[in-house]
């Protein structure tokens, strides 16, 4: 894990690191329950002051995303982003089988069949859990691109009817699900948005999750074929993007200057568009920024595909939450 933080920059040294560390874990660089270093560890190793640390900790730790357990150190708790039922316990699950004998021994005792008990049970579950048909998965992004292809694959991998939908439109189509009486399973999106996503979701049984966009290893491949002094550019959409410019040089070893714009940025973007030889985007401006590159420009997403081990983690925990709800 590579750890660091410019100091010439305008931005708040405890700004750089918080967003590091929600970049590292967004594209999965950072594990799911993965150790974190220490305050005091981090502070010395990028020769800041420890309250920096503490600070951007203490933040990311507020947003879910982070949490320290006493006397064991801090872990990304990924988890703790999305909101989903209270979990279950073996005592309850006893509790609730108990409960059930109890009910079955009434209704044998009062003349009903095996038979019976087992339709009207079916019948309480058909009503009471939705079919695959009437559920329905929402993905939120803040661009096109990413909004219709990772729901594409989640679509295919969760065999469920999943929905791109932009994150400003957000809370006026989670108002549009509810009200037609379709059963919204959960509101999924990537990891730097699952705030938002949280805000705009106000029923608590609604599961809010997220799943991590990365640099696909053919993408990653094609990068590395090109000599490390190459002419590497960077283009985002904001002026906060900016900032991945710097872990992306460094994660793709690149010994070259990397002169960066925004997208809205168009006197910069045509003196760099004739200026290198690469170009790195990120998703919310890629496909515009493809239309307008000449055609011997080579552009690269940056997170073009779904993380596998992030997709199987999803599964599990809608999964689980299926399970809670049914009981």
């Amino acid at each position: 894990m590579k750890w660091f933080i410019n100091k010439e920059n305008k931005v708040p040294l405890y700004l750089q690191l918080k967003d590091l560390v929600k970049y590292h874990i967004s594209t999965g660089a950072i594990a799911y329950k993965q150790q974190l270093p220490s305050v005091h560890g981090l502070a010395k190793e990028l020769g800041v002051n420890f309250d920096t640390v503490r600070k951007a900790y203490k933040e990311l730790e507020g947003e879910g995303l982070i949490s320290t357990e006493r006397g064991l150190g801090t872990f990304a708790n990924g988890t703790a982003a999305s909101r989903a039922l209270p979990s279950s316990s073996s005592g309850s699950n006893l509790a609730v089988a108990d409960a059930v004998r109890r009910n079955v021994s009434e209704l044998l005792q009062s003349g009903r069949t095996a038979d019976d008990i087992r339709r009207i049970v079916d019948d309480i579950l058909q009503e009471a859990v939705p079919s695959p048909e009437n559920k329905l998965v929402l993905f939120a992004e803040c661009n096109s691109l990413q909004a219709r292809q990772i729901s594409e694959t989640l679509e295919e991998y969760l065999q469920l009817k999943v929905k791109p939908v932009l994150l400003k439109d957000l809370k006026e189509e989670v108002d549009e699900v509810v009200a037609s009486g379709m059963k919204l399973q959960a509101v999924i999106t990537t990891g730097f948005h699952i705030n938002e996503v949280r805000s705009a979701v106000s029923d608590p049984s609604v599961q809010t999750d997220f799943v991590i966009a990365n640099m696909s290893p053919e993408t990653r491949r094609k990068l590395d074929a090109y000599v490390k002094n190459s002419r590497f550019g960077f283009v985002c959409r904001d002026l906060e993007s900016k900032y991945y410019k710097d872990i992306l040089q460094t994660e793709l070893d690149i010994r070259s200057e990397v002169p960066c714009c925004t997208f809205k940025d168009k006197s910069r973007l045509a003196t760099l568009l004739k200026s290198v030889d690469v170009l790195l985007a990120t998703p919310s401006i890629f496909e515009n920024l493809k239309k307008m590159a000449p055609k011997k420009l080579r552009v690269f997403n940056v997170q073009d595909r779904v993380d596998p081990l992030s997709l199987k983690m999803l599964k599990d925990r809608m999964a689980h939450a299926d399970e809670r709800h049914a009981m």
